[in-house]
């Protein structure tokens, strides 16, 4: 990321993805949307942690970190958080042969490759910015098993932000060159998994979801993918085609890279994305080992 950029944009009050402190205006966001404050937090934790040790079920990790990530996204309602966790849990658990085994290696090489990416910097709302590109994504090389548990190990990675758990992600899709290989990979065998992953599953706010250069090999997944899919998420989902200015009307065109009409110029900064994983890899490790056990 040139240092021109960066300077531009923090001259424009755009915040980097990384806060080590949580902003003024996001606790009060949180406050505000949320309803959190320091007694509520405390409070809920309690109560979470106590109906996960009376749960004989459910094995989870029960630190502060890990469980406010479920009842920001359930706005403290402690019984829809507990909800969601035990759908997180069982999605995991359910498909053991994505988690059991990790591959590291295999898992490096495609957060490397320019297939997933996080934006430096966030909207005006303070959402996440994170994209997608189907085409840098080679099924011959690296299987869908590798695909969905490094998509699970870098949304947990960012959800330990508590900035994203407040403001919530917004994620641009690129189905450009989407193809049948690709999709027989997906369909019809993990679409159900997909489909509970977007349906109180993940404690990840999806604010709004963008497909660009969408052609008839994805329209043919959406058609699948549709029919399972909740109201609320489906009317969180846009799709542009080959329309890319349009995505602007949602996100901010400083924001984005050139290849989408914005003004960031260095995509895929420094494997942006393996280095994240990298830091909480180990974290993510002891939670599936936990939830397996």
């Amino acid at each position: 990321m040139t240092a021109k950029y960066e300077e531009m944009m923090k001259a424009k009050g755009f915040l980097p993805y990384v806060l080590h402190t949580l902003p003024e205006k996001f606790i009060q966001k949180a406050e505000d949307q949320l309803g959190e404050t320091d007694e509520i937090r405390k409070s809920a934790l309690e109560q979470l942690k106590k109906r996960i040790l009376e749960d004989k079920k459910l094995k989870c990790p029960t630190d502060d970190e890990f469980l406010i990530q479920f009842l920001r996204a359930r706005k403290y309602d402690v019984d829809n958080a507990l909800g969601q966790l035990n759908n997180y849990f069982n999605l995991i658990t359910s498909h053991p042969e994505l988690y059991e085994c990790l591959d590291k290696d295999k898992m490096d090489k495609l957060t490397s490759c320019n297939f997933f990416n996080i934006l430096p910097f966030r909207d005006n709302d303070g959402c996440l910015v994170l994209t997608c590109r189907i085409e840098n994504w080679n099924p011959d090389d690296i299987n869908v098993q590798i695909v969905l548990c490094t998509l699970t190990a870098l949304l947990y990675c960012l959800e330990l932000y508590p900035a994203n758990q407040i403001t919530g992600v917004r994620i641009i899709f690129d189905a450009k060159n989407y193809s049948f290989k690709q999709l027989r990979c997906f369909v019809p065998r993990y679409v159900p998994l997909i489909a509970k992953a977007l349906r109180n599953c993940l404690p990840v706010r999806f604010k709004s979801i963008h497909i660009v250069n969408e052609a008839f090999v994805f329209r043919y997944a959406w058609s699948v993918l549709k029919l399972v899919l909740t109201e609320k998420i489906k009317s969180r989902m846009f799709f542009h085609g080959g329309n890319i200015k349009e995505i602007h009307e949602h996100i901010p065109k400083e924001v984005l890279p050139q290849e989408y009409g914005g003004e960031y110029t260095t995509y895929n900064d420094g494997d942006i994305v393996t280095k994240e994983q990298n830091k909480f890899f180990d974290k993510f490790s002891m939670m599936i080992k936990t939830f397996l056990s």
